[in-house]
């Protein structure tokens, strides 16, 4: 006649809930039947050893035995998983380089530059040139000449050209002035604004206004 069974009683190490088990598995980590985390099946000195015990008792054992084999089997299945995906992967060489993928890489991707924007344009179509001093004739006048292009396809009405006269550390002496009724698309304006300042040296352009 075979001997009974022995159990054994000890407590969950996380939520202190009672655990009877054979006691052949002790030392043995399980999941705990009450919280479900693993616990390790210890007797003790004082620890009360059973022989035989309740049908339920071993029924809760044996499937904390049954929880924690599938436990370790899917750990398992995870970890062969993640190493086979890294093991065939290939690993880039110098001398063997890898085979272009169908997938476009990023940085393969021509990027456009950024356009840029055009200078501002602050008389709006009227183009100045370069703006000189000259003496006109056998007298004393000096006139500031310059050329304004039409560079629009429609007429400008009522042009007029401010221009600032400096002296020789260029500092402003005063201003000078001309006038023209009408420029025609694509078409230039010579300008002469008469400047009265005797030491004038140099002059600048600094408005160009057309009547609205």
């Amino acid at each position: 006649m075979s001997q009974p069974e022995s159990f054994a009683k000890c407590s969950c190490q996380h939520c202190g809930g009672h655990i009877e088990f054979p006691i052949d598995g002790a030392g043995q980590k399980i999941a705990c039947p009450h919280c479900n985390w693993p616990t390790l099946l210890s007797v003790t000195q004082h620890a009360p050893v059973e022989i035989g015990g309740g049908r339920a008792a071993r029924k809760r054992i044996y499937l904390g035995f049954a929880i924690a084999a599938c436990v370790a089997a899917a750990a398992g299945g995870v970890f062969f998983y993640v190493n086979s995906q890294n093991f065939w992967k290939p690993i880039a060489s110098p001398d063997l380089p890898l085979q272009p993928s169908n997938a476009t890489s990023i940085a393969s991707v021509p990027v456009p530059p950024p356009k840029r924007k055009p200078p501002p344009d602050p008389w709006h179509g009227l183009k100045p040139g370069n703006v000189t001093l000259e003496k006109m004739g056998d007298g004393n006048l000096v006139y500031a000449i310059g050329m304004l292009t039409n560079d629009t396809t429609r007429q400008r009405f009522g042009v007029k050209v401010e221009i600032d006269v400096l002296d020789a550390h260029r500092n402003k002496l005063g201003s000078a002035t001309d006038y023209t009724e009408v420029i025609e698309p694509g078409k230039e304006w010579k300008f002469r604004a008469l400047v009265t300042a005797k030491t004038a040296t140099a002059v600048k352009l600094t408005s160009v206004k057309e009547q609205e």
